[in-house]
């Protein structure tokens, strides 16, 4: 409320209330000080002082309360428009980073905008409460139009037998492709559950049924960091035509993705594979088809 567009109303009945209470005090003061002598005339004056008093004390407070409102409402309004601004500002720099995306692999644009549009309504290139199913689709899609397929998976085979994932591998087997590597990198605790399932014909048998022709090795953590000991251990992930990276943490259902560069840390992950494939290096195991 700004102050010139003040009730009159408002004013008047604060001022009106301000010299009642000067009456009033003067009345208690004349009263607790009172000599033997009755009221008389010459009084009068003191209690019309105390009103005109009371009465502008009333008008100043009006007027002072009403610039504090002004006041915090300003502030308000300065901080809202403040936080529409860095939220604008968020949106342009994701609408921005989305459109360089895009224009970076045209050949991934169905997938991109699918990921995008459901990153963005938390974090640029996170999604969160992404199921497996969900994952799975997603990475179908992005399949259906990739040259190239590199990946790391960090289970064992029992994982795609479990969670149904047939589907999706089949997608792979049937898109003709120049490159099909996975990756099984599993945590030294599981290398027992491990070589069970490379004995399960059940297991072996689907994951081969759906899967194909797809390059399949297989690494503890423990050799893959003395193979690569300047590396991070990396995350169930996939790479298509080393440009577009989808990673994904089951535990916590969140799903991350970008654009990478050629020099990127994970193009090179891949690299160094293929190299270490060529010269089959022992601790990273071929799992041949049964």
């Amino acid at each position: 409320m700004r102050p010139d567009h003040l009730s009159y109303r408002r004013l008047v009945k604060s001022a009106l209330v301000g010299a009642l209470i000067g009456v009033v005090f003067d009345l208690a003061v004349a009263f607790l000080t009172r000599s033997a002598s009755p009221f008389s005339v010459g009084q009068v004056p003191s209690y019309i002082a105390f009103g005109i008093v009371g009465f502008a004390g009333g008008w100043l407070f009006e007027l002072f309360k009403a610039q504090t409102e002004v006041t915090d409402e300003s502030v308000r309004t300065l901080t809202e428009m403040q936080h529409k601004v860095e939220l604008l500002t968020r949106r342009l720099t994701y609408a921005d980073e989305a459109l360089t995306m895009l224009s970076a692999a045209p050949r991934h644009n169905e997938a991109l905008t699918a990921l995008i549009k459901a990153s963005l309504s938390d974090s640029f290139r996170s999604i969160p409460y992404v199921g497996v199913p969900a994952y799975l689709t997603l990475l179908g899609m992005a399949i259906s139009h990739a040259d190239s397929y590199e990946g790391t998976h960090r289970t064992t085979f029992r994982w795609f037998f479990e969670r149904e994932a047939g589907h999706y591998l089949n997608g792979l087997r049937d898109k003709a492709m120049s490159v099909k590597t996975r990756l099984v990198l599993i945590d030294d605790d599981d290398l027992d559950v491990m070589r069970e399932d490379l004995a399960n014909p059940e297991v072996m048998g689907y994951y081969w049924r759906h899967t194909g022709d797809t390059e399949t090795f297989w690494m503890t953590v423990s050799e893959f960091r003395r193979a690569f000991p300047r590396r991070d251990v990396p995350r169930d992930l996939a790479l298509y035509d080393r440009e577009l990276w989808v990673a994904y943490d089951e535990p916590n259902q969140t799903l991350s993705f970008d654009v990478v560069p050629a020099a990127d840390e994970v193009c090179k992950l891949f690299g160094d594979l293929r190299e270490m494939i060529g010269r089959g290096q022992p601790e990273l195991k071929r799992v041949e088809r049964g």
